[in-house]
């Protein structure tokens, strides 16, 4: 199953990028901010590896897909166009696993009766009105649009210093693994794309359907960093409580971007996690 295909998918005239492998996947993967699918590559192998078909997204105004003017790229939003994305390619159900505010997605395609989902993975993820952090949320202040719209504005300190925040294990930041991050954000559209992902992160897309959310009877496993500086342990430890059929794993001397720090241990409680229900 090494065999990897690279795609795009249109809904409502915006272009969707994905990597897949060849077989069908019933795994989904949803990266948050600032990453991408990129993010996903050393658990994809894993997954492979064990034989388990998997597609990575890039979510609307992230990484290779459409950065459009005019379309909310907030979490509601973003869990509409993944929604109709897999119904175009034919997605027959199983499992959806989100990091960041792509856990966010997942909790609300987890609400769609429309998809045949039968698990859930959170993966160091919004919960509750945990977002936006406060270094996202002082990005809605207007003085942000002429800072980023500058030609010389280096995008790469900010997004350097965040992943050094939110990975423990310092050798996995490298200026390799920063230029992947920012080379879809680059230039000044670029930047202004990020710009516009960042202000469109609301906690009531999420705190609006809390009940529904708790209600939610599938199997979810949620895999935190125990000094994950973004998302507190705190918010993973209510969700796991109130969710009905839920386990809590927290990997310890881990921080946020747990593919990133930690993607054997990481990919070994999904895959477990995986078969568990074969």
């Amino acid at each position: 199953m090494s065999e990897r295909i690279v795609g795009r998918v249109q809904v409502e005239r915006q272009w969707l990028a994905y990597s897949r492998s060849a077989p069908a996947p019933s795994v989904v993967l949803l990266h948050g901010i600032p990453t991408s699918r990129y993010l996903w590559r050393n658990i994809t192998k894993l997954l492979s590896a064990a034989g388990h078909g998997w597609i990575a997204f890039d979510l609307l105004g992230y990484g290779e897909s459409d950065k459009p003017l005019g379309v909310d790229p907030g979490i509601r939003e973003q869990a509409r166009f993944i929604s109709s994305a897999l119904h175009q390619l034919g997605w027959a159900g199983g499992t959806i696993v989100g990091h960041d505010i792509g856990g966010g997605v997942a909790q609300l395609l987890g609400l769609d009766e429309s998809l045949k989902i039968d698990r859930l993975v959170l993966v160091d993820s919004v919960a509750y009105d945990s977002f936006p952090e406060p270094g996202i949320a002082r990005l809605k202040e207007p003085v942000w649009e002429q800072i980023l719209g500058a030609p010389d504005f280096d995008l790469k300190k900010g997004l350097l210093k965040g992943l050094q925040k939110g990975i423990v294990h310092s050798d996995k930041v490298t200026l390799e693994l920063v230029d992947q991050y920012e080379r879809p954000f680059s230039g000044v559209a670029g930047r202004l794309a990020y710009l516009r992902a960042a202000r469109s992160l609301r906690s009531e897309d999420l705190v609006s359907r809390s009940h529904e959310i708790e209600r939610l009877a599938i199997p979810v496993l949620l895999v935190w960093g125990s000094m994950d500086a973004f998302q507190p342990l705190r918010f993973a430890q209510r969700l796991a409580t109130a969710l009905p059929n839920a386990r809590l794993e927290v990997i310890e001397s881990a921080g946020h971007f747990l593919p990133e720090d930690v993607p054997d241990a990481l990919g070994e409680l999904i895959v477990n996690f995986l078969e568990a229900a074969e």
